[in-house]
């Protein structure tokens, strides 16, 4: 490594030049024209490790080595390999050699403290997902107008990124090693590219939500974290607890006879191989070096600062819309939509309980969801039983995990900005779905936070442009200092109280009290039980914070 120029007043010397020098050499990027006239620059696929090749698969990422020549840093590098093939975006190469990020920063000069940095870490459940598809323009468009540096990045997916042997053999969370050493490469870096080490705000939605949450808890990165953005994630979800990864990845090896030496055999798979054997799901493992339960990790981390929150109907992207079927086995053909009935709705939530649990108390707590979810209300139509699916789904991987990291940084001290997106708009649906099951679908977010339009095109009208500016205006003041502020409405912290405060947004925002209050207490009750269907592990409710929000 070259050493670091201590004084930062020497690394910002040329930190508005197009050809950027950093601790390992320089890269040449380019200028972008943003929407408002601020001049942005760009530079794209800079490695901030060695590549996880050959005898560095299944290790951790490794500083990587200096280079002297000028690196061209204007196209978008390989994206990491995702479980399977189709999730390679269109126009984009999968490779193992994709530990980068990209850096979007103001071109005129900074101030002697530097820009804040806001760090976007993608979602896709850690297993699909890359820098590349959320791209560069709308984000600097967005973001640098607001003397703001983005730093977008990626790390390893699915079997190479979180196979766990649950030992020493393959000790897993690799991925989140990778997020955590290009957290280190932009903490280090940062008076070279004119930013503040002080003032990282880590930012993700879905897994990526989860990964920025466990960052600003895990003893390996606090430190090096200002503040967090997690939308639509948490890691106190079981898919970013990991329940099952070690089941997963110990029967991925008996496929490929890999049982004695899982790291030396693995080694040998091509990716083909490994698209091809390739079924379920990885993720984080409680591997107490890297994370341990949230719960734990609240108790000894700083009390900080998070922008938190979800949708109205979360679960409808994979229930009703159908998008990434290799993920989950949610989705419902619009033909099958007049199936549902109370036999139906039943039927599936036993089957939910019953795949993951089958202790002497299972059914009790089939009998309560069924209570909850299918014997309250009224019009029982399939609508009605199909809405009901959606938000059992929703509770159960999104909404109930999200409120508790809520509710346990909330007794910890730390100050916490929640929002539920309660808006939609109706472009984004197909005709065929009927109205009571639409809503504001994972990933909802997008269109307002970083330009993509995932779920369908539509036109920004009066409405749309306000919850664009509440969302943008107020991400960008809190990455500046800390506090969520923007024109529209006012937006306080959930305060002290019985009831969480937080903000409904949609085109006529409010403060309200009481984030899914019923439901919330619900799950917590349901926790009484010997098994934790939100986290999918024993339940921990001795140690359980039960405050309802």
């Amino acid at each position: 490594m070259i050493i670091p120029i201590v004084l930062s007043v020497f690394a910002l010397s040329d930190s508005y030049a197009q050809v950027i020098t950093l601790d390992v050499g320089k890269v040449k990027g380019f200028e972008y024209k943003t929407a408002k006239g601020d001049i942005a620059e760009v530079f794209l696929n800079i490695p901030y490790s060695e590549p996880p090749l050959e005898n560095l698969r299944f290790r951790k990422p490794r500083i990587p080595k200096d280079w002297t020549e000028i690196r061209d840093g204007t196209k978008f590098g390989p994206v990491c390999h995702p479980i399977v093939r189709e999730a390679v975006p269109s126009g984009a190469q999968a490779s193992e050699d994709c530990l980068t990020l990209n850096i979007i920063r103001p071109k005129k000069k900074p101030p002697m403290s530097g820009y804040p940095i806001l760090f976007w870490i993608h979602g896709g459940g850690y297993s699909v997902g890359s820098a590349f598809e959320v791209g560069y323009k709308s984000l600097a468009d967005i973001y640098v107008p607001g003397d703001i540096i983005v730093v977008t990045i990626q790390y390893r997916l699915g079997v190479y990124g979180f196979f766990s042997s649950g030992d020493e053999r393959v000790l897993g969370n690799l991925g989140l090693f990778d997020i955590a050493e290009a957290l280190k490469f932009v903490y280090g870096n940062a008076a070279y590219i004119g930013g503040d080490q002080s003032r990282i705000t880590v930012w993700g939605h879905s897994a990526g939500a989860g990964a920025a949450g466990q960052l600003i808890l895990s003893p390996i990165t606090r430190d090096m974290v200002n503040q967090s953005i997690e939308m639509s994630g948490s890691p106190w979800a079981s898919w970013a607890l990991g329940a099952n990864v070690v089941k997963n990845s110990m029967e991925l090896a008996k496929l490929f006879e890999c049982d004695r030496n899982i790291r030396g055999c693995l080694r040998k798979k091509s990716p083909d191989e490994i698209y091809d054997a390739v079924e379920k799901l990885w993720g984080p493992v409680i591997d107490k070096v890297f994370l341990y339960h949230p719960d734990d990790l609240i108790l000894l981390a700083p009390r900080k600062k998070s922008i938190i929150g979800f949708t109205n109907k979360e679960a409808a992207l994979f229930t009703i819309m159908g998008v990434a079927p290799f993920l989950h086995k949610f989705g419902i053909n619009p033909s099958n939509y007049p199936e549902w009935t109370r036999e139906k709705l039943v039927s599936t939530i036993k089957k939910y309980v019953e795949l993951v649990y089958t202790g002497s108390d299972a059914q009790n707590i089939i009998d309560n969801l069924v209570s909850y979810y299918v014997d309250k209300g009224e019009e029982k139509n399939y609508e009605f039983y199909i809405d009901r699916y959606t938000q059992f789904i929703s509770d159960a991987i999104f909404n109930v995990p999200i409120v508790d990291g809520i509710l346990s940084r909330r007794k910890a001290g730390w100050t916490i900005y929640a929002y539920f997106l309660d808006h939609y708009n109706d472009a984004i649906w197909n005709d065929r779905v009927p109205k009571r099951l639409r809503g504001a679908a994972h990933a909802s977010e997008f269109p307002y936070i970083n330009g993509m339009h995932m779920l369908g095109d539509f036109t920004f009208d009066e409405n749309e442009q306000r919850i664009a500016d509440i969302f943008q205006q107020s991400i960008i003041e809190f990455v500046k200092s800390g506090v969520a502020v923007n024109q529209h409405e006012i937006w306080h912290d959930t305060g002290k109280g019985a009831k969480l405060e937080y903000l409904r947004i949609a085109p006529h925002s409010e403060m309200k009290q009481g984030l899914n209050n019923e439901t919330i207490d619900f799950w917590h009750k349901l926790r009484n039980h010997s098994f934790d269907l939100v986290e999918l592990m024993p339940s921990r409710n001795n140690k359980r914070l039960l405050e309802s929000g």
